[in-house]
């Protein structure tokens, strides 16, 4: 028997409920929408308006990315799924470059899914 079959109480049983619920990112969905928006937004003012205002384009959408990169990964976090300190590096990494939205977006799935297996969830 392992010491959690004498463990009582509702934080016990809410963490026993919350290990059979599959683990779904929050914002992971919304992402690659809003990197399209984002990318469209950046060509257009970049090609009709100039370099000055495309920055600013990149900068506040970036800004954006990085808050919604940080927001998922927090909501993952409550579900269980440790991610240690590479979320530090997600969060900067979506604030500074260009592709880590969608790389997060990819890399994100597999933890879901591998997390998902390991619950013995398949979904």
């Amino acid at each position: 028997m392992s010491t959690d079959e004498y463990r009582r109480g509702t934080a016990v049983e809410r963490e026993r409920q919350q290990k059979q619920r599959p683990a779904r990112g929050r914002y992971r969905g919304v992402l690659p929408v809003i990197y399209a928006i984002g990318f469209v937004m950046f060509t257009g003012v970049s090609l009709y308006i100039g370099p000055e205002p495309a920055f600013a384009v990149y900068l506040v959408t970036h800004v954006f990315y990085a808050g919604l990169v940080r927001a998922d990964i927090k909501s993952l976090r409550g579900q269980g799924i440790d991610w240690g300190a590479s979320r530090h590096l997600w969060f900067g990494a979506a604030f500074a470059l260009p592709f880590v939205a969608p790389a997060y977006y990819l890399y994100s799935g597999r933890v879901i899914r591998r997390e998902n297996k390991s619950r013995n969830l398949d979904d």
